[in-house]
Parts: C-alpha cells; structure tokens; sequence
C-alpha cells in the first residue's frame, strides 16, 4: 500500500459534499475492504463505486429505508448513463463461469462495470459513467414494478480518483501521481523533523495537504510548504 493513502487519511478532510471517499469500505457480498466513492441522491438511494481486489471495477447501489426490496434473479436494473446506451443488468442465483452476474440482497445490487485492467477504458458503460453528467437507473423490484432514480456526477472527479485511480475530467490520477504526491508529502513531512521535530512546520504542511487532498496539485502544496521559509 503506497504511503500516500495513510498520509491522506491522517491530514486530509474529505473531499466534496455530495461526493465522498472512503478510504475503508467494505463490499456487502464479498466482505473485503476497499476503496470508494460514493453519493446519495435526493431520493436517498447511495452509489458507491470501488474496485475488488483483483482491480475490477463495481457499482453497488443501496435502497432508503422504507423502499420496496429488490428482485433478486433476472432482469433486476438497467443503467443508463445520460446520453449514453442503456446496460441491461441481470442476477442469477448462481455466479457463472464465464460472464459476471449482478447481485442482489433486496437492499443492495452490485454490478461489474469493467474489468480494472491498463488505464480507464476508452468506451464501453463506464467510460459512458464517468463522461455523462447524470447516470440513471430503473431497478425492478419484488413485486414486479420499476423504479426509477439518478445522481449527478457533477463533482465525482476527486473521489473517484482517489477510490479508483482514475482520471475523470482532468482529475489526475494513477499509480504515477500516487507516487509522486506520496514522495512530496514524505519529503515535506521528514524536513519538519530535521533537525529536530517543528510542531508549526508539520501544522503547515497538513493545512497545505488540501493542494493535493482536495484539488490533486502537487506543485501548488510544494509552493504553500516552501512560502515564509
């Protein structure tokens, strides 16, 4: 685990309102730790997106409280990225072999989106996702009726980048930036203890941290740290 995140974990607020990172969440189905970004919507319906261990690429989408349960087999959602093609999504009791199944509890669908490998895919649904303004979904639920809901992904950019290490907008992102933002706030935080620990210097260089927690500038933290030295 590159240092950065624990770096980022200690110094670093988070990242917008409406959406968020968490450094540690946990799959429902699966039960590992990752990464995530995730939004709740007006209706109360949250997405998360995050990759699994292997590196593939996952939208997992919560019901409120109150709302009618998920179908569970078949024909369960259709996504539909605002401009983009539909994706029929359907769960199978059983995961097959060859293709990924959706999930789903009744409370929460989980669905692949790609498969994680080399740099964010060129085309396909979750390219359409990370370049349409809304992304949509009917879910059908137990009792055979649809519903319907959105969110904006308006202001996605930091927490997917830091969830999934991936370029959205310009948003830099990757194992590249990871390790350079990691060696500049390394470096900064090892001056602040030569000679000897200074208590203001390592205050500064958390307040100068939001250059790259919050707006992934890491020429612009390096200006804040090195001003009225």
């Amino acid at each position: 685990m590159r240092h950065l995140i624990w770096i980022l974990c200690l110094i670093a607020g988070p990242a917008l309102a409406d959406w968020t990172y968490a450094p540690t969440w946990t799959d429902p189905f699966d039960s590992y730790d990752t990464r995530a970004a995730t939004t709740t919507n007006a209706d109360g319906y949250q997405l998360h997106l995050y990759r699994n261990p292997v590196g593939r690429v996952y939208a997992l989408i919560s019901l409120p409280e109150g709302a009618t349960d998920l179908a569970t087999t078949g024909a369960i959602a259709t996504l539909t990225p605002e401009g983009a093609d539909p994706k029929p999504i359907e769960a199978r009791d059983e995961r097959g072999r060859v293709v990924e199944y959706a999930l789903s509890n009744g409370r929460q669908m989980r669905d692949r989106l790609w498969h994680g490998e080399g740099q964010a895919p060129a085309f396909g649904t979750f390219h359409d996702i990370l370049e349409a303004p809304t992304l949509s979904v009917t879910l059908t639920q137990a009792d055979d009726t649809q519903v319907t809901t959105s969110w904006a992904m308006a202001g996605a950019e930091q927490a997917v980048a830091q969830a999934l290490g991936i370029s959205m907008n310009g948003t830099p992102a990757g194992a590249e930036w990871e390790d350079a933002a990691s060696q500049a706030l390394l470096a900064a935080m090892t001056a602040c203890q030569l000679p000897k620990l200074d208590v203001e210097c390592v205050q500064k260089v958390s307040t100068c941290s939001a250059k790259i927690s919050e707006t992934r500038d890491i020429e612009g933290f390096e200006s804040c740290v090195a001003q009225d030295q």
